[in-house]
């Protein structure tokens, strides 16, 4: 399966909502705080991003103690070309529905935003391989957006499943979507639908640097209940597990 888009600018603006957007910042600050607490102590770990789109999911990986070693996986090869041109990590062409990897070869997977756009009836499949790749009691962080069949209880349920233990599990992006939700209801349509910029295609753009400040401070808030107070959040357009593999 390779996903081909016709705009490479559009790799360019997802760069930098990747990296600046509060949306994207918010939720990985989230995982982060997981993130810390089930690795906390370990070293010289091995972690593979499925999805890596432009690589900032990697980076944010490469940076953290625990992790030694980070390879970026796609099915876009503009993705990965756009990459390649920034990042010095291993980037290798594939799917999540076929990891190019040994049995139990990775220590920590991380998958965003890409569940709920494979093909009906094939997430099972993608559980099936992060499981297969990942060490025993490695590390899953997976986050779909909660508007397509991969609710929270949808997401923690199949990872379930097929053999994971399910650590932690929440809803996010609470605030900023109610006031979406409000704004459409307002304004006497739809919202925009969306749980963030991974769903807004060619369309998306940085917001406005004080918009930016503002709901960056709200998602720094909402990450801290979630992740270090484990606060299970009532709503929101994005759910984020992690999970472990069970032995």
């Amino acid at each position: 399966m390779t996903l081909t888009i016709d705009q490479p600018a559009y790799f360019d603006r997802l760069a930098e909502v990747d990296a600046a957007h509060w949306w994207s910042r918010g939720l990985w600050r989230l995982g982060a705080y997981w993130l810390s607490a089930v690795l906390e102590g370990r070293r010289s770990l091995g972690a593979l991003d499925v999805g890596c789109g432009t690589g900032a999911t990697a980076l944010r990986l490469a940076a953290r103690p625990e992790v030694a070693h980070v390879v970026g996986l796609d099915p876009s090869p503009e993705a990965l070309a756009h990459a390649r041109r920034r990042h010095g990590f291993p980037l290798v062409l594939g799917s999540a529905l076929d990891l190019p990897f040994q049995d139990g070869e990775m220590d920590l997977v991380t998958c965003f935003d890409v569940i709920q756009h494979l093909p009906e009836g094939t997430g099972r499949r993608a559980a099936a391989e992060i499981r297969r790749v990942l060490r025993g009691g490695g590390t899953a962080l997976v986050r779909s957006n909660a508007r397509s069949d991969f609710g929270i209880g949808d997401l923690a349920g199949l990872f379930a499943s097929e053999g994971f233990a399910i650590r932690n599990a929440s809803r996010a992006n609470c605030l900023p979507a109610l006031a979406q939700e409000l704004r459409g209801w307002i304004g006497g349509g739809r919202s925009e639908g969306r749980g963030g910029p991974s769903e807004g295609g060619l369309t998306i753009r940085m917001p406005p640097p004080w918009r930016n400040r503002m709901l960056g401070a709200v998602a720094t808030l909402e990450a801290a209940l979630a992740g270090r107070l484990g606060v299970t959040l009532p709503f929101g357009h994005s759910t984020m597990i992690l999970a472990i593999k069970i032995v």
